[in-house]
């Protein structure tokens, strides 16, 4: 008998009730979902494009910041997009409604992502965004096939508010969640082009945190050196392009957007970071790091355990998936993309193994966890979101537990 099956004797595989979730529920509810979502960018690219209501900008604002930095890059002045006010005056200049919003988008990328942005920027910035954003919705459902092939799942999949997050905002974590997922699929397989991928998420070095850490207790060399390599490839191109001012450029703006989250300045109801949970019940900021860095460090443990002896693949990709949610302090509600990675790792597991009690229920929460920053948090005054995903990863490290337990 299966190691999960011979542990869940009794429970996952009795003749119980059937789940409430069955194949129907599932589908009605995530085309609703997935209506709701059309609706919705429906509604705002009317009232953006057409109406031209004030302060509403269309979909997928925050990629000016992109597009404005390659326009830098293509006049011969590439420090200039970490220069905050010559930037914002080049995003007004492409979407004037962003001085109604009153928001500032400063370029707080390391340079090696300049390159990557470089090619958008010899496109009119209308077509740069539908172009960027279809590049992205396509690479990470191409992914996210890879890990779940069923086609019962692919619905979901699609109604993913991850997903439309991510298109709302403009920003780049489909991209580089599509990155990150892709590696994990082929790190059994082809580890040098796993690390490879790994190594090109280090443009958004507080997203690769968890990786080193699996390779190195998994002792997968191959994908390590690869990623180590990439990375310093990258960094090295970076500095001989953009020369070393840019390294000096990018730790400026990184320290103004430090003091920024510290002080409040930025909107702590959508950085899913116990950090953000600790500051919005009015913690300090020394208290506030206190916490993070413990819950990071527990974090950290669980890759090691998960990746230190064996168990399931899907375990183990699911557990650096949702500790990467938990490692670092700067993190937002976008970002949450890499955890439907890891969703669609634990519910390939479950659906093949059988599942726990309040296993399904867990994924619907997670499924739901990035509309809280934007519909939920901001009236009850509580980050609940990095709760929810300690839980998850609470609910695989015990799965692993489980699975170990039954093969002695």
């Amino acid at each position: 008998m299966d190691a999960i099956e011979a542990a869940q004797k009794g429970s996952a595989h009795a003749p119980a009730t059937p789940h409430w979730l069955n194949r129907e529920r599932l589908r009605v509810y995530s085309a609703t979902a997935l209506a709701c979502s059309a609706l919705y960018f429906a509604i705002w690219s009317v009232r953006a494009c057409v109406l031209k209501v004030p302060g509403v900008i269309p979909p997928g604002g925050d990629f000016v910041v992109f597009w404005s930095a390659a326009q830098m890059i293509l006049q011969g002045h590439p420090l200039a997009a970490y220069d905050v006010a010559a930037l914002h005056a080049l995003e007004l200049a492409t979407v004037p409604g962003i001085a109604a919003t009153q928001f500032i988008l400063p370029w707080l990328y390391p340079p090696t992502f300049l390159p990557f942005v470089l090619p958008f920027g010899l496109l009119p910035y209308w077509l740069a965004v539908p172009i960027f954003l279809g590049i992205s919705v396509a690479s990470y459902l191409w992914v996210v096939k890879r890990i779940v092939p069923w086609r019962d799942a692919w619905l979901p999949c699609v109604a993913f508010p991850g997903l439309a997050l991510v298109v709302v905002t403009g920003q780049n974590s489909l991209l580089l969640a599509a990155c990150a997922g892709l590696a994990l699929v082929l790190l059994p397989s082809r580890p040098i082009v796993a690390g490879v991928l790994l190594g090109l998420l280090t443009v958004k070095p507080q997203l690769a945190l968890m990786f080193p850490v699996a390779f190195v207790c998994g002792r997968s060399w191959k994908a390590l050196g690869a990623m180590a390599v990439t990375s310093l490839g990258l960094f090295t191109l970076a500095v001989v392009v953009f020369g070393s001012a840019s390294l000096t450029a990018f730790l400026r703006n990184a320290e103004f957007a430090r003091s920024a989250v510290e002080a409040g300045a930025v909107f702590l109801g959508r950085m899913p970071t116990v950090f953000a949970l600790v500051r919005m019940l009015h913690g300090g900021v020394a208290l506030a790091y206190a916490m993070h860095l413990t819950v990071a460090l527990g974090a950290t443990a669980v890759v090691a355990y998960a990746w230190l002896k064996p168990c399931s693949y899907a375990l183990r990709t699911s557990a650096v998936l949702m500790a990467t949610m938990l490692a670092s302090a700067y993190l937002y509600d976008y970002d949450l993309v890499f955890m439907g990675l890891g969703m669609a790792w634990l519910a390939t597991h479950g659906r093949r193994y059988g599942w726990l009690p309040g296993e399904r229920e867990l994924l619907i929460l997670l499924w739901l966890l990035p509309l809280g920053g934007m519909l939920l948090i901001k009236w009850i005054h509580f980050q609940l979101m990095p709760i929810v995903l300690l839980l998850a990863l609470v609910h695989i490290a015990r799965r692993i537990y489980l699975e170990r337990a039954s093969n002695t």
